[in-house]
C-alpha cells in the first residue's frame, strides 16, 4: 500500500499452513523506516480477526508487546522485515499488517502493508464429483465435456488429475485456482473436454485429487452408465 510518499509492500497476500508450522510474513518499505539508536527501527506488526479491532503484535520490528505470545517474533532493519509465527495455532488465523512510520520534515507518516491473510487447518481430503456432459452438448457441438469437483479440502496445494480408461490425459483440461471459504477449506474444479467419438466408445473416466502428504483421492464415472 502506499501513503503517497512511501510504498509498503507485504507479502504473500494468503498463506495457508498446518497448525505447528512456521510461518514467515514480509515487509518491504520503499524507503528505510524512521529509526533511532535508543529506540529501533519502526515498523510494527498488527493481527485483526474479522469482527474485532487490530492489535498490536510486534512494535519497532523486535519487540514483543506485552500479553503475546512467544511464539510471536520480528526481525529486520531498515527497508525489509519480517513476521515469524513459530508453531502456528488454529488461533492464529486472521489477516496481519505491517506498518512503517517515517517522519520526513517533520512530518509524521504512517503507512500500512496490503495485509496477509493466514488460514490455519489440518490435513482435510477433499469430496470429489464428476458431473458427466450435457446431452445438449453432445448434440450441438458433438464435444463431451465432464466436470469435477473437489471441495472442502486442506491446504491449497491439491492438485487434480484426468485419467481416460487409465491412461492419464494432458490435452482438453481446463482446472482453476483453488477458492478459500469461509470454514477455512478449498474448492476445486477442472473440466476435460473429449471428442464425441472418445464418449461414445464408453470410456471410464477418472478425476484424482493429490497432495504431496495425503492418500490420493479417487472418483470414477463411467460413460456406460450415464
Amino acid at each position: 500500500e502506499s501513503s503517497g510518499q512511501f510504498t509498503v509492500t507485504q507479502t504473500p497476500s494468503v498463506k495457508s499452513v498446518r497448525t505447528g508450522e512456521t510461518v514467515n510474513v514480509n515487509c518491504k518499505v520503499s524507503s528505510a523506516v524512521y529509526s533511532s539508536s535508543s529506540y529501533g527501527h519502526y515498523l510494527h506488526w498488527y493481527q485483526q480477526k474479522p469482527g474485532e479491532a487490530a492489535k498490536l503484535l510486534i512494535y519497532r520490528a523486535t519487540n514483543r508487546q506485552s500479553g503475546i505470545p512467544e511464539r510471536f517474533s520480528g526481525s529486520g532493519a531498515g527497508t525489509d522485515f519480517t513476521l515469524i509465527i513459530s508453531g502456528v495455532q488454529p488461533e492464529d488465523a486472521g489477516d496481519y499488517y505491517c506498518q512503517s512510520f517515517h517522519y520526513p520534515n517533520n512530518v509524521h507518516v504512517f503507512t500500512f502493508g496490503g495485509g496477509t491473510r493466514l488460514d490455519v487447518g489440518s490435513n482435510t481430503s477433499p469430496v470429489l464429483t464428476v458431473l458427466p456432459p450435457s446431452g445438449d452438448e453432445l448434440k450441438t457441438r458433438k464435444t463431451a465435456t465432464l466436470m469435477c469437483l473437489a471441495n472442502k479440502g486442506f491446504p491449497s496445494d491439491w492438485k487434480l488429475h484426468w485419467k481416460l480408461d487409465g491412461s492419464t490425459v494432458s490435452s482438453g483440461i481446463t482446472t482453476g485456482a483453488g477458492i478459500l471459504g469461509s470454514d477455512g477449506k478449498y474448492s476445486w474444479s477442472s473440466t476435460l473436454t473429449l471428442t464425441e467419438d472418445q464418449w461414445k466408445r464408453k470410456p471410464t473416466v477418472t478425476c484424482d485429487a493429490s497432495q504431496k502428504d495425503q492418500t490420493t483421492v479417487t472418483k470414477v464415472l463411467k460413460a456406460s452408465e450415464c
